[in-house]
This record gives structure tokens, sequence and C-alpha cells, in this order.
């Protein structure tokens, strides 16, 4: 009796242990779908700037101003960066985002 008694508690503590190890307990990870894009300011902001520091000379020198939405999807980013004799020049970059992807348009 005993023996059964001691198997049926290791069993329901196994199981407590494998349910929490699921995760079935949290929804809040799983139900909420993935921002675009175009609304998480966040990646905007990292996706904008690897995107420049990839056409400049020294990418290093890259120093961000400011980042203004335009309308629909496209982005203007106000940047520094060093030019060719080493000065620093101000340059806006536009950039066009959907849902997964980013795309420069113009680097001034």
């Amino acid at each position: 009796m005993k023996k059964n008694f001691k198997y049926f508690i290791s069993c329901i503590v196994i199981g407590f242990f494998l349910l929490s190890a699921t995760g079935s307990g949290d929804s809040s990870s799983s139900s909420e779908p993935d921002k675009p894009l175009y609304e998480d300011k966040y990646a905007i902001r990292a996706t904008a700037e690897s995107l420049i520091k990839k056409n400049l000379r020294d990418p290093d020198s890259y120093q961000l101003i400011e980042i203004v939405p335009e309308t629909g999807r496209t982005v203007t980013v106000r940047y520094r960066a060093k030019n060719g004799f080493g000065g620093y020049n101000v340059c806006a970059a536009v950039v066009s985002c959907d849902e997964t992807t980013m795309h420069l348009i113009s680097n001034e």
C-alpha cells in the first residue's frame, strides 16, 4: 500500500514539473503577434543604421541626430558622419520599410 502511495505522489510531482517546463501557463509570449517592422521604432533605428553604415567611408564615425517618420512607411534619418577629407557632414537618408524588410531610397 505504501509503495502505491509513493508511486502516486511521485507521478503527481513529475507531472507538475513537466507542465511547468512546457510553459503551458505562459500565454503572453505566444498570443501576442509580432509587430510589423514599420511599427517597431527600435527595429527601424537598428535596421536603418546598419543600412546607412554600409554606405559610409568610416562607419564608426556615424552619429544619429534624429529619426523623423514621414507619410506612409518612409522614415528620414538625419545623421553626422566623416567625409573624405576628415570633416563631418550632416546628412539625411530616406528609408522605406514594409512588414519585414527595409530599403534605403536615398542618402544625401
